[in-house]
């Protein structure tokens, strides 16, 4: 028993980090779950309707989210793409902020990415912020509202989009992106709120939601080229998927592995990623394949090796799986952000090795982008989430 709550802790640390998830709302059994609600379904024939246009909007009482901010909130369904390139729509939360804005220029647009770490559509953002988070149960431990109510608070408008779509195609680097860049579009042409169609654009993320803002920086100036970025702020990200599943394995939340493995399989079905895992992977994988990662980590395997894990000596090392795991990672994808990086780091992140953000950093670099790596000595990677971020805000503040 004191190992399974060590590793509910654990969980609980690693998925909702520092910034703390926030309890369950009042209203959390009165929110329909996305997939009973109307709202989110993707319309048909949408081969034809310019991505980033919104197909649906709502308005929320800003007291019906779970951190509640000084804003007018919508939800917005959009046309976007998924991690094949099909025609499909997801749903983004923007908030702006009910303050006047007193700064020079027009209201700068943040799109906020929260870690949505999940392989069903009740770990995303825009059901969270209004149903709330539990701890490790069938929802996600939880999710960055803090960092959304900051934002708001200094008078950004925010949209929050789930950028996995209506497949929840976590590490899915193509629908990500596609995802979050025309999240940004519909925010801009979404006329009831108001943005301005000149207002600087900042993107920021940690973690899941660090691997998300990195993808869409390197789609961005061949996806949006039309989006005038000022900056991306990209903490604790995931730069390399096989550094990630190397450092993983062996620890207590080694279910991560399983559960990264069923997201590849989701968002990559052509990789036929149970091709490389054994009996005992493929079986915690299906496990996984239709939850949120605090669900999947407290399940275990705990203390599992990678090699453990094979389905022969290697195959998930080397060969062909290691080879499409660096492809879909932003160390190897193409595609270079067009704004500054800012970057930030723990040195003793023990999910995703720092060394990885440097080589990140470095290629970034190669390829011609501006980008400041912040390395926090001693911090793991629940504490630099909350650690990081006054940098990650002052970056931000000058940029917008």
């Amino acid at each position: 028993m004191r190992l399974v709550r060590l590793v509910m802790l654990a969980a609980v640390a690693l998925v909702a980090v520092a910034a703390g998830a926030p309890a369950a709302s009042a209203s959390a059994g009165t929110v329909l779950r996305p997939d009973d609600d109307p709202f989110y379904a993707v319309p048909r024939h949408l081969d034809s309707v310019r991505d980033g246009t919104v197909l649906r909007s709502r308005r929320l009482a800003a007291d019906t989210l779970t951190v509640p901010a000084p804003a007018r909130v919508w939800q917005l369904l959009y046309k976007t793409r998924d991690n094949a390139g099909r025609p499909t729509a997801t749903v983004g939360t923007l908030l702006v902020p009910t303050a006047r804005w007193t700064g020079p220029g027009p209201r700068p647009l943040l799109s906020y990415q929260v870690p949505e770490d999940g392989l069903a559509t009740f770990c995303a953002p825009s059901y969270l912020l209004r149903a709330g988070a539990v701890p490790v149960g069938p929802t996600n431990i939880g999710f960055d509202a803090p960092q959304v109510a900051a934002a708001v608070q200094r008078g950004w408008s925010v949209i929050v989009p789930d950028y996995e779509g209506p497949q929840s195609q976590f590490l899915g680097a193509a629908a990500t992106a596609h995802g979050i860049l025309d999240g940004i579009r519909a925010a801009r042409s979404f006329d009831p709120a108001g943005v301005d169609r000149r207002a600087p654009i900042g993107l920021w993320g940690y973690s899941g939601g660090g691997f998300a803002t990195a993808v869409a920086a390197q789609f961005q100036p061949r996806y949006a080229p039309e989006l005038k970025i000022a900056g991306f702020a990209i903490g604790g990200v995931i730069a390399d998927l096989n550094a990630a599943l190397r450092t993983i394995g062996g620890q207590p939340f080694s279910g991560w592995l399983p559960f990264g493995f069923a997201a590849l399989d989701n968002a990559y079905p052509r990789a036929h990623v149970e091709q490389y895992l054994n009996a005992t992977a493929r079986a915690y994988a299906a496990a996984d394949a239709h939850g949120c990662a605090g669900t999947a980590i407290a399940g275990g395997p705990f203390n599992a090796t990678l090699a453990s894990l094979e389905a022969w000596p290697g195959s998930l090392t080397a060969g062909r799986f290691a080879a499409f795991a660096h492809d879909s990672s932003p160390i190897g994808l193409g595609g270079t952000p067009g704004a500054p990086v800012y970057m930030y780091h723990g040195t003793a992140d023990e999910l995703l090795p720092v060394e990885a953000a440097r080589r990140l950093a470095a290629r970034y670099r190669t390829d011609g982008a501006a980008v400041t790596l912040v390395q926090d000595e001693g911090q793991s990677h629940g504490g630099e989430q909350s650690y990081g971020v006054a940098g990650a805000v002052a970056f931000l503040t000058a940029r917008l």
